[in-house]
């Protein structure tokens, strides 16, 4: 096999001394499609209650609802090997620094494009209120950043078993009780507030912990049940709780909450037992992509906002249109990426 390459963010890769793990690139690119698909999808979501288009938007935004904690599980699988020694210096000022460049780099780019795609001036480009603001993919950066300077911490965690366990159990009940407290009881609900960081750290170690660890037969059997209740649990959820309130309701979308982590958990899982088995030609299409897919997560917005658009939403069922478009988004985003690296000044934000 080929050299691993550890991923930052989410998707690039630095050279290393491990063996590239096949299912880890199979689920990258999953979770960046799926991503992008989320992302299209939401627009519909925001149509009124009950509209047809809306329940395919609710289905579709709630079945890809793993896609930002696979990225995380899949840096947790890595960066939390015993054998991958990382020192704080080198975590400081090779992972963090490198996002953080990254991250500012995208912002800038970002609100220019806003602005020229409103056709503002330079006077309005400084003072205009929002203007800076960052593009709604970008959370994903500063939150990583975040969990990166736990690693030290998560490390500690991840190398005793019993304690390795006892974090996961204890951060399962945690994010359980945040989810059902958040509106149910709002005078102690702030007292379990599922903080960002903390959240995602808890997939950090999860992804570790199921890279790791051997499941019978019978035990993955379970978790792809439990998967399929949680994407039946998000989807009915969103449902009832929209037609209650009489419009779209995102509180089972949250990718903090207990059913998220079972459809994680479950294709996690289901990729790690099947991916080794696929077929030669899905390995080279996987090979040819994984290196930019960090690029077109950071370039998708682009597309989306070209192609997602009701000229191309409504040609047909939007069960049809709306999978079409997100691959043509990510190809588009493919290229872009492909192209930006062989620009020397622009490969060190796309890698």
């Amino acid at each position: 096999m080929a050299n691993e390459q550890i991923p930052s963010p989410i998707l690039r890769r630095e050279q290393s001394d491990v063996q590239r793990v096949v299912w880890l690139d199979v689920l990258r690119v999953i979770a960046t499609f799926g991503v992008i698909l989320l992302h299209v999808g939401g627009t519909d979501f925001h149509l009124p209650v009950g509209e047809h288009n809306w329940y395919i938007a609710v289905v579709f935004d709630s079945l890809v609802r793993w896609s930002v904690p696979i990225f995380v599980m899949i840096s947790g699988a890595l960066f939390l090997k015993p054998e991958k020694n990382i020192t704080i210096k080198t975590l400081l000022t090779k992972y963090v620094q490198r996002l953080l460049v990254v991250y500012l780099f995208w912002w800038l780019a970002y609100s220019c494009f806003d602005v020229a795609i409103a056709s503002m001036s330079a006077k309005m480009l400084v003072f205009k209120e929002g203007f800076l603001k960052p593009h709604f993919h970008l959370w994903f950066l500063p939150m990583l950043m975040g969990v990166y300077l736990l690693i030290p911490v998560l490390r500690k965690v991840a190398s005793d078993a019993m304690l390795l366990k006892y974090a996961l159990t204890l951060w399962l009940v945690y994010l359980t009780i945040s989810f059902l407290l958040v509106r149910e009881v709002p005078q102690i609900s702030h007292l379990f507030a599922m903080n960002c960081i903390v959240g995602y750290a808890g997939y950090f170690l999860l992804g570790f912990f199921l890279a790791t660890t051997s499941l019978k037969k019978k035990q993955r059997q379970a978790i792809c049940a439990l998967g399929l209740t949680g994407a039946l649990i998000t989807v009915m959820g969103s449902i009832i709780l929209s037609f209650h309130r009489g419009m779209d309701d995102e509180m089972f979308l949250s990718n903090i909450s207990p059913q998220v982590v079972m459809m994680a958990t479950a294709l996690f899982v289901l990729v790690k037992d099947i991916a080794p088995k696929v077929e030669d030609h899905v390995k080279r299409v996987v090979n040819y992509v994984r290196k930019d897919l960090f690029g077109i997560y950071l370039v998708h917005g682009i597309w989306l906002f070209l192609l997602n658009r009701a000229l191309f939403r409504n040609v047909t069922n939007h069960l049809v249109t709306l999978p079409l478009i997100t691959l043509a988004i990510f190809v588009g985003s493919l290229y872009t990426t492909k192209l930006l690296r062989l620009l020397s000044g622009f490969k060190r934000f796309v890698e």
